[in-house]
């Protein structure tokens, strides 16, 4: 714990004890991270004194004047795979947000063209590539975390509202959602915003999804960026910036917040633009020297860097990030990224993970 070596044990013990406490933060909000201390009072009633312009989904403005996507040079390589569908790779290049090799594909998909709609499908445990195939998609990737950590809706059935108890381990995977209507209206709604805790912010959040009438909704965390705010840079508490993964993996449980999302780890999110494009991100990790993965705060940094999207939300990561473009990737399975679910270490495409749930891109027949 480099951070405390120069300071006087007991004031290391009083800072450690307050930390160490993944219920008593801050969830971020519009500035800097505040005190942390946990809030009495219960989470208030999401639908008390809401008015339409407080309405806690958030979507892109349809109509609004298109502008060039990607806002750099020389990292991505650019594919069009349909009209408005436009698939980005980089391959094992060097990142200068990270200082490390990273294997990130992102696919845009053009909300205002009419040819296509946005999916979400929860099934029996089942690959990503079989999913896109039986639904005949032009492209899906994986979704929501394990499903008693979250709030899964498909078409009007609420599969799941978070069965844990507030002071579980995992009750922070549920801070945030996407939802939809079937068809080309995408938003996201930050459940956990203006809460100080993470059982508070997860309460509020289930309140909030419960009272929205939206069609498809899948909740995950962290939110990383809400309307510019990179809120995702301060998910994980800047007293934590100096330790090593060795740091994270001797201090805290796989699943706690602060390791789960402050060391590097393969990451998929979901981004909104505010010209109406959707951004499906994977990036690859595992694999040293090829691709290293990504932070919470990193992969927020970099959505920031190489698009500047308006709302973006990390999804379920690790062996579960998977991303499927027909007739792109893999010549067996149209996998496009490296998932490194088998863990055999081995540099491919075949390592995918049986999930629940995924966001399909499909042909609006």
């Amino acid at each position: 714990m480099k951070c405390l070596r120069f300071i006087p044990l007991f004031l290391a013990a009083a800072l450690m004890s307050l930390a160490c406490n993944p219920y008593e933060i801050e969830i971020p909000q519009t500035g800097k991270p505040g005190t942390g201390t946990k809030p009495e009072e219960p989470a208030p009633d999401p639908g008390e004194g809401k008015e339409e312009d407080d309405y806690p989904v958030k979507f892109p403005e349809a109509g609004v004047a298109k502008t060039k996507t990607l806002l750099t040079n020389g990292f991505f390589t650019e594919i069009k795979v349909k009209d408005g569908i436009t698939l980005y790779q980089a391959y094992r290049k060097m990142d200068e947000v990270t200082k490390a090799y990273q294997n990130v594909s992102v696919l845009e998909v053009d909300l205002n063209n009419e040819a296509y709609k946005i999916n979400f499908v929860r099934t029996d445990r089942d690959s990503t590539t079989s999913v896109g195939r039986r639904y005949k998609a032009i492209a899906a990737i994986n979704a929501a975390y394990e499903q008693d950590a979250s709030y899964i809706r498909v078409n009007g059935n609420n599969w799941s509202e978070v069965s844990i108890a507030s002071d579980h381990l995992r009750f922070w995977k549920h801070e945030a959602a996407i939802v939809g209507d079937g068809k080309r209206k995408v938003g996201i709604v930050y459940g956990a915003k203006g809460q100080k805790s993470i059982a508070n912010g997860g309460i509020q959040a289930i309140k909030i999804y419960k009272s929205l009438t939206e069609k498809h909704l899948f909740s995950s965390s962290p939110m990383l960026i809400d309307d510019f705010d990179p809120v995702g840079t301060r998910f994980v508490p800047a007293a934590y910036d100096d330790f090593s993964i060795n740091d994270f993996n001797k201090s805290f449980d796989g699943e706690d917040y602060r390791r789960h999302q402050g060391v590097r780890h393969p990451r998929t999110a979901v981004a909104l633009t505010e010209d109406n494009d959707l951004l499906f991100i994977v990036v690859d990790g595992r694999f040293p020297g090829k691709a290293e993965g990504m932070s919470a705060r990193e992969l927020t940094n970099f959505l920031v860097k190489h698009f500047d999207p308006q709302w973006a939300i990390n999804m379920d990561g690790g062996g579960s990030t998977s991303m499927y473009v027909a007739g792109y990737g893999h010549s067996v399975n149209d996998i496009v990224n490296y998932p490194c679910n088998d863990g055999d270490g081995v540099w491919d495409q075949l390592g995918q993970r049986m999930l629940n749930t995924f966001f399909l891109v499909q042909y609006d027949e």
